[in-house]
């Protein structure tokens, strides 16, 4: 136990957790709550898991088929579409990096090569599960569209660029960032098997 008063130098991985958890929590929830129930309500099992299946696909492209799939191989570009602004508001984020630093002023996420690393297999990861979720919101708003659900189409097209458009580009432009400082090739920034 810490003397009172005193404070360790970084959080403990539960807080840490914690502190990242309710972001995104609270996006999950916010995207995931308009998809869910346009499917309970008009949507056939069978369609859905057809749906599912196709989104899933995308779990099986490797890891050099995501490159084609990078929007920029700067930085710049990322910050014209305002990713860096997303950046603020999610998991690991600006805002939560803050709160953080607020209670242990020395904290950072990335202090070694190894954390680089972990870093970006993180992101990697991340973005083949935001790319799964992008084809399935994508499939289910044309399917909306087609059966006369306008309004639910667009709804679940307009969370589809916010939840998994933005996010995937996140991913990207988060690698970008690190690159320099870690010497990765884009086949390393890409491999998570």
């Amino acid at each position: 136990m810490h003397p009172i008063g005193k404070k360790t130098p970084a959080p403990s991985t539960i807080r840490l957790g914690w502190y990242n958890a309710v972001p995104n929590v609270f996006w999950s929830v916010l995207s995931l709550t308009p998809i869910s129930v346009f499917c309970y309500q008009h949507m056939e099992q069978p369609r859905l898991y057809g749906l599912l299946i196709v989104s899933l696909l995308a779990f099986g492209i490797p890891a050099s088929g995501f490159r084609h799939l990078q929007l920029s191989r700067t930085p710049a570009a990322y910050r014209k579409l305002g990713v860096h602004v997303v950046n603020r508001f999610t998991q690991h984020g600006d805002f939560i990096h803050r709160l953080i630093r607020r209670q242990y002023p020395q904290y950072q996420r990335v202090r070694t090569h190894s954390n680089r690393a972990a870093l970006v297999r993180a992101t990697s990861h991340q973005e083949r599960f935001h790319l799964v979720l992008f084809l399935f919101f994508l499939l289910t708003s044309l399917y909306a569209a087609a059966q006369d659900y306008g309004r639910w189409a667009l709804l679940i097209g307009l969370t589809n660029v916010v939840y998994n458009l933005y996010l995937t580009w996140l991913q990207q432009y988060v690698r970008l960032r690190l690159r320099p400082s870690t010497g990765y090739s884009e086949e390393d920034c890409q491999d998570i098997r």
